[in-house]
């Protein structure tokens, strides 16, 4: 008569996937430039690439102010949101420019 045994196997702990990470807050970092006030606003879009927007703001004598968002003027998609906002920034420092030599004329 043979004697069937059982060994008990130890259970491996599988790695359970990590929930997804939600993504970080958008957090606008305000600069100044030339008088108005700049607030990078880059945002996500499919497949983890960013565009670039800003948005451009300058406060009038009586305290209001007008809000201007600006967008890349080509397709470009960056692969970071600091990639887009530096992009963006570049969009906003030229549309003031312009803005700034108007006022001039």
């Amino acid at each position: 008569m043979s004697a069937i045994r059982r060994v008990a196997r130890p259970i491996a702990e599988t790695a359970r996937a990590a929930p997804p990470v939600p993504p970080e807050p958008l957090v606008s970092e305000e600069i100044a430039y030339k008088g108005y006030r700049v607030e990078p606003g880059s945002y996500a879009v499919s497949n983890g690439a960013w565009s670039p927007r800003v948005v451009v703001s300058l406060k009038a004598a009586d305290g209001s102010s007008q809000r201007t968002p600006l967008y890349a003027t080509s397709a470009a998609r960056f692969p970071t949101r600091e990639e887009a906002d530096r992009r963006a920034l570049d969009v906003a420092r030229a549309w003031i420019d312009a803005a700034v030599e108007r006022r001039r004329e």
